[in-house]
């Protein structure tokens, strides 16, 4: 069973998540391996963003982060700001089960669309995104990187 459990703060757990993904790490932080300088200047956003911040839990493991907001900054829109599975459980299908379990938890909350941003060189993110159904629908450039903003419109339940 896949749940939620929230994160008080940055942990040695999120650290090795994060560490175990070195090519996204390079595309969004510039760098192979994260520190707890990272983690906190995370959740200095996470804070200023006015998101929340999950652990993945399969049972007693955790296999990832998921992190998200209500009204994203830049068109007040629900946001899915992180979802990022560990290294080692990838390519089993938790991405796609832990992003359709938040899409439900947001039609509950009556959004009718969840908003995203794409690092432009993330192509196997961008893909993976588009195949559940995300459309682009801007281009920006954002801290010197260039992004691409996506979204979907979210059906009843």
């Amino acid at each position: 069973m896949i749940t939620f459990v929230k994160s008080d703060g940055p942990s040695d757990v999120e650290k090795d998540i994060f560490n175990t993904n070195p090519a996204y790490n390079v595309i969004a932080f510039d760098k192979e391996k994260l520190d707890e300088s990272d983690l906190m200047q995370q959740y200095r956003e996470v804070e200023a963003f006015n998101t929340e911040r999950y652990f993945i839990k399969k049972n007693d493991s955790t296999i990832g982060i998921i992190e998200y907001g209500m009204e994203s900054p830049r068109s007040g829109k629900p946001w899915l700001s992180l979802l990022l599975i560990d290294g080692r459980d990838q390519g089993r299908g938790y991405a796609k089960k832990v992003f359709a379990m938040y899409e439900n938890m947001m039609k509950e909350k009556n959004a009718d669309i969840i908003q995203i941003a794409v690092h432009a060189e993330n192509t196997h993110g961008l893909r993976f995104w588009r195949s559940l159904g995300f459309e682009i629908y801007d281009e920006r450039v954002y801290e010197g990187k260039q992004y691409y903003s996506l979204d979907k419109k979210l059906a009843g339940l």
